[in-house]
């Protein structure tokens, strides 16, 4: 009966989610201790920290929150690169065990995967005589896996660009100089894997790939016939049109409902917690989990 009146207490008040955000094991600014203490100044309830294709932040995330008894739900989770017609879409795994066998061989491969993209990019770079990228781009990496993000906060930092937007703008996006094409694994890939181990796949931020209503639906049906459980339906950077569009994409394909901010920086508008509650008309994707 106890357990019943928790959660009771729980759902009663309004519980803050945020199911995407990344640290510095991938390419985040914050170390998984600072982001689970401010997931808890930010009053989130449910906290998912989603970093790209590895869970290396994860361990260090939860005796976080064990030392200090921090009030905060810690979900496992990972946001694995996918291609998809030649877009990269990214799929985020939630309530994994991050030691299934299946994730750490699929994560192992997408590591090396992007090991070989950075090393491709500071070659294009280097053609432009902006030479050993690769090296300085680590020092924004921490060690960890470089990504086209580092690259960016690299040359913000050599002042070729202004910001992180411009750098993928004139260097790292689709119609960069130094634009280099993922090598990733299958949606379909990605899905079995998140369901191997334990989890439910959710895909991530769908009005973010430049595509039109026909080709988003599309992949998301795709999605759905690979086994895919949700799409994010609130979002940061998102108008009301998007969020009701979302919803009612997320019915009519019968999908759960996420929501994340995709946070990676300290910057207002991509705060941790910082999105819109989803609509009524939706069944979020915790709506049957255990908060214990």
């Amino acid at each position: 009966m106890w357990y019943i009146t928790r959660l009771k207490i729980i759902f009663e008040k309004k519980v803050i989610v945020d199911l995407h955000s990344h640290t510095t094991a991938s390419d985040g600014i914050l170390t998984p201790t600072d982001l689970v203490k401010r997931a808890v100044s930010n009053q989130i309830d449910i906290l998912a920290i989603t970093d790209h294709d590895t869970v290396k932040g994860l361990p260090e995330a939860q005796q976080a929150i064990k030392d200090e008894k921090l009030p905060v739900k810690l979900v496992c989770g990972v946001e694995i690169s996918t291609i998809w017609k030649n877009n990269e879409i990214h799929i985020v795994g939630l309530n994994i065990d991050i030691e299934n066998a299946e994730l750490v061989t699929l994560l192992l491969s997408q590591e090396q995967r992007r090991i070989k993209r950075a090393m491709a990019i500071s070659e294009k770079l280097a053609k432009l005589h902006i030479e050993d990228a690769y090296a300085q781009a680590q020092q924004f990496a921490k060690g960890d896996i470089v990504s086209r993000a580092h690259f960016a906060r690299f040359l913000v930092a050599k002042g070729l660009v202004k910001d992180v937007k411009r750098a993928f703008k004139k260097y790292l996006g689709k119609s960069g100089y130094a634009y280099v094409p993922t090598q990733c694994c299958s949606i379909s890939d990605a899905v079995n894997t998140i369901h191997a181990a334990g989890g439910q796949a959710v895909l991530a931020h769908p009005t973010r790939y430049d595509l039109t209503l026909t080709k988003l639906k599309l992949l998301i049906a795709d999605f759905k016939d690979c086994g895919g459980d949700a799409i994010e339906v609130s979002q940061s950077r998102q108008t009301q049109d998007d969020l009701q569009k979302l919803a009612k994409l997320a019915n009519q394909f019968e999908l759960l409902a996420s929501q994340g901010s995709d946070f990676h920086d300290l910057v207002n508008y991509l705060d941790l917690g910082k999105t819109t509650p989803l609509p009524g008309s939706v069944t979020p994707i915790w709506h049957n989990w255990s908060l214990d």
